[in-house]
């Protein structure tokens, strides 16, 4: 690209619902004002082209076969608010390795669809290697691709945290794993613990599961005929990202040597020399998070504090805990891509 040609802001991708919508955050005033003046070929192409992307964006989850076994429970992918909270650890690695954020290679080994890709591109980091492979055939071949630091959400069920721990300890590259806080209890987890410290959030983070990954469940009637009802799902879903849960509270583990020694980065950050997002903390030890309450809750209600006080009180707290809901969903609602990102399933512009 020639020095004096600006580089384009990355492109969104929203549905003509939310773009002909001026109450949603893709809202497209110009296509608004023009939709009615468009001719009825015009319109049926865009109408055509939108429910394609659409489709494609539904199907995403399913239209692969992956080549290992997975639960149903793991197929979950991470928020990118969670992958913005270590944004300027992995920047401060880079800078030690002499890299700009372009160029650090960060390997995420348990695929799930590729969202954490586009994640990582939205926050600067385009050299992320997350391909549906299988992490421990990979090691057993010794093909373990190249990389500057490894970032993962890893499944949680069975012993495959405990493998990751093993595989961290023995690679010699910085790690940052998001690790629910029952899996950190676990005895195995003792053997390795003090190599991490730790960050957490202000809220649970979100996670997501695209659509056609998780079979839908029924729930069998108590009737003669033993027929089974379809309950609807109450989760929040998304377009672009599928349904959102969020099961268990969840921190970060990171461990950042042999580049820069954990001590140095948590003195960096209490001094405010790396920051870090409103509300994220660091901890040395894994007990400490538990003394230091990471999560909010509601304020105890004072000795002297009326039933009318503590009702308005409870009811200001709940109403501001909605308000931060809904914009940490509204921040998730248009997922930026990169233009010429190349599809995961193959038919699919937008992952």
């Amino acid at each position: 690209m020639p020095d004096n040609e600006e580089q384009q802001p990355p492109k969104q991708w929203a549905s003509l619902a939310d773009r002909l919508n001026p109450n949603r955050a893709a809202f497209d005033a110009e296509l608004k004002s023009s939709w009615k003046s468009l001719s009825k070929k015009e319109k049926k192409r865009i109408v055509t082209e939108d429910r394609k992307a659409i489709q494609a964006l539904k199907s995403r989850g399913a239209s692969q076969s992956l080549p290992f076994e997975a639960e149903a429970d793991d197929h979950c992918e991470t928020s990118h608010v969670a992958y913005a909270h270590i944004s300027p650890i992995l920047k401060y690695i880079a800078e030690q390795l002499g890299k700009a954020n372009s160029d650090l290679q960060i390997y995420d080994p348990y695929y799930c669809a590729g969202t954490a890709v586009q994640h990582f591109n939205r926050l600067g980091f385009p050299c992320v290697y997350n391909k549906p492979e299988d992490f421990y055939q990979v090691i057993q071949d010794g093909c373990v691709p190249q990389h500057d630091v490894l970032v993962t959400n890893p499944p949680y069920s069975g012993d495959h945290f405990e493998r990751l721990l093993k595989f961290c300890s023995e690679n010699n590259k910085p790690a940052l794993l998001l690790i629910p806080e029952h899996l950190s209890t676990k005895k195995y987890v003792q053997r390795y613990i003090d190599r991490f410290f730790f960050l957490t959030p202000a809220e649970r983070y979100f996670y997501w599961t695209p659509e056609g990954l998780r079979q839908k469940q029924d729930v069998e009637g108590n009737n003669d005929n033993n027929k089974k009802k379809k309950t609807k799902s109450k989760k929040h879903k998304n377009l672009m990202l599928g349904s959102r849960n969020s099961p268990f509270a969840s921190h970060w583990f990171i461990c950042t040597n042999p580049i820069v020694s954990n001590e140095k980065i948590i003195s960096l950050i209490r001094s405010r020399e790396i920051k870090l997002v409103d509300g994220c903390n660091v901890f040395e030890r894994q007990q400490h998070i538990v003394q230091a309450h990471t999560f909010r809750k509601r304020n105890e209600v004072e000795p002297n504090q009326s039933k009318v006080e503590c009702v308005q009180q409870q009811g200001e707290e709940g109403q501001q805990k909605r308000h931060n809901k809904k914009t940490r969903v509204q921040k998730e609602k248009c997922a930026q891509v990169d233009e010429g990102t190349v599809s995961v399933d193959g038919n699919n512009p937008f992952f």
